[in-house]
């Protein structure tokens, strides 16, 4: 059958030279033709039979798709990948290894939205591999972050518990080095991470009530209370051996001082009295008082431009912090809101409250767009108490003794971690680890960090 198409097509372009390009036509169709009637035997002897054929004047790289490309082209193509297929990319030869270990591609992947980390860790990360040389190992960095970011996943953490309180935790704060923790025995506490026991470095015992409230920025430690107070403490070394680590209390508020936010310049409050204050933090003055809540303040945050705080109203407030004027209220839960949390780009605030429920608000139009419950959404089922966001998650607490981590985007469930005999009733965390504090009068440290001895530098 070969040979007569190969006579008839021969003799067929020579008769008929200005048909020649219809010859040609047949000649592409009838392998096509010939390729469906063939069955998987005859496929095989034509692939084994025509492959030297098919490269006889190619160069030696012509199955090769990146080798025989410029290399920044090679490199923009491998730019679309994610880590796990350019891993993957690395172990087909020299060539594909070369190029998918390229410092640009982790450096990029390193600087996209979901892997980055918050300025203080990209500092930390930064440093930690840097060489001498000035080299940062870019691609040693992604992977001590694309292992963080399993590790919360599956919320596989080291858990160590700082007892010594008497009474319930109220409120915690921690950096990198100590964690400060307030208590309904009257006494904050001061625990060193880095110490290989859980035993209390400091004490402090200003306040006559409930510490309700912390904030810790460096040496700077700020807490409110029952006793209506607020106080600035200094942290430095020097104070641990000192009675008088208190630099200023902020009297003003005529009852229980409940939430509180700090800057370098100010502390805003908010009371059961049911006004919020701002004060300047060196002074001790109170600069402004907002009113409107008809009940307690509970939960307070502010950014540049305004100030939301959550009552026992079970409303929201939105106020402008140069003028104190109420700007917005959001309704929509159905019991007080304890707890709330400006989104990263503060154009959203989700809150938690006595309801049981997670809500999602637009600051834009004051409309609530997104409920977390516990039917629909695997949520708490207690009352919520606490809840932190950063640029992709929610971790959440409350008195079902669990704490959850939810994706900010699309509110979905990622983990829920138990190991609290009672509710919890704050949290805090950062890139690496939360720190809970519970009624069963314990404080925890969760520490997502992903292995040393993988992550040594070297």
């Amino acid at each position: 059958m070969c040979i007569f198409w190969g006579l008839f097509s021969n003799s067929f372009s020579q008769s008929f030279p200005e048909h020649f390009v219809y010859v040609e036509l047949l000649k592409c169709l009838f392998p096509l033709q010939l390729q469906d009637e063939c069955e998987l035997p005859q496929m095989h002897m034509l692939s084994v039979a025509m492959e030297p054929v098919l490269h006889k004047s190619c160069p030696p790289n012509c199955q090769d798709m990146l080798a025989w490309l410029p290399n920044h082209v090679a490199l923009h193509v491998l730019s679309f990948l994610d880590s796990v297929s350019l891993c993957r990319c690395s172990q087909v030869n020299q060539t594909w290894n070369n190029l998918a270990n390229s410092t640009s591609l982790w450096q990029n992947l390193c600087r996209r939205p979901n892997w980055q980390l918050s300025r203080i860790g990209e500092e930390k990360e930064r440093k930690k591999y840097t060489l001498e040389d000035g080299t940062v190992q870019w691609k040693r960095m992604f992977a001590s972050r694309f292992l963080l970011h399993q590790n919360w996943l599956k919320g596989k953490c080291d858990v160590r518990t700082f007892e010594g309180h008497t009474q319930g935790i109220s409120c915690v704060q921690f950096d990198d080095t100590r964690i400060a923790s307030g208590s309904y025995d009257k006494t904050i506490r001061v625990w060193d991470i880095r110490s290989g026991d859980c035993d209390a470095v400091l004490t402090l015992a200003g306040h006559s009530g409930t510490v309700r409230c912390l904030n810790l920025n460096g040496n700077r430690l700020v807490s409110g209370s029952v006793d209506r107070s607020i106080k600035v403490w200094d942290l430095s070394f020097e104070s641990y051996w000192s009675g008088a680590s208190c630099k200023v209390t902020m009297v003003g508020h005529m009852h229980t001082v409940r939430c509180l936010q700090v800057d370098d310049k100010k502390v805003v409050s908010g009371s059961y009295d049911k006004t919020l204050k701002v004060w300047d933090i060196k002074t001790g003055n109170c600069q402004l008082t907002l009113r409107g809540h008809n009940a307690a303040v509970l939960c307070v945050q502010f950014d540049d431009r305004k100030i939301v705080s959550g009552s026992y109203d079970k409303t929201i407030k939105v106020w402008s912090l140069t003028e104190g004027s109420c700007l917005m209220t959001l309704t929509g839960h159905h019991d007080a809101v304890t707890c709330l949390n400006l989104t990263f780009d503060s154009r959203k605030v989700i809150s938690g409250s006595l309801d049981h429920n997670l809500k999602f608000w637009d600051l834009l139009n004051g409309k609530c767009i997104g409920t977390l419950d516990w039917i629909r959404s695997e949520g708490h089922t207690g009352v919520i108490r606490c809840l932190q966001t950063d640029s992709w998650r929610i971790v959440s607490a409350g008195d079902d003794k669990t704490l959850k981590m939810w994706s900010l985007e699309s509110g979905q469930r990622l983990l829920t971690l138990r190991c609290h005999t009672d509710g919890v009733t704050c949290l805090q965390f950062n890139d690496y680890s939360i720190v809970s504090g519970s009624y069963d009068k314990t404080v925890k440290l969760w520490d997502f960090s992903p292995s040393h001895e993988f992550l040594t530098p070297g």
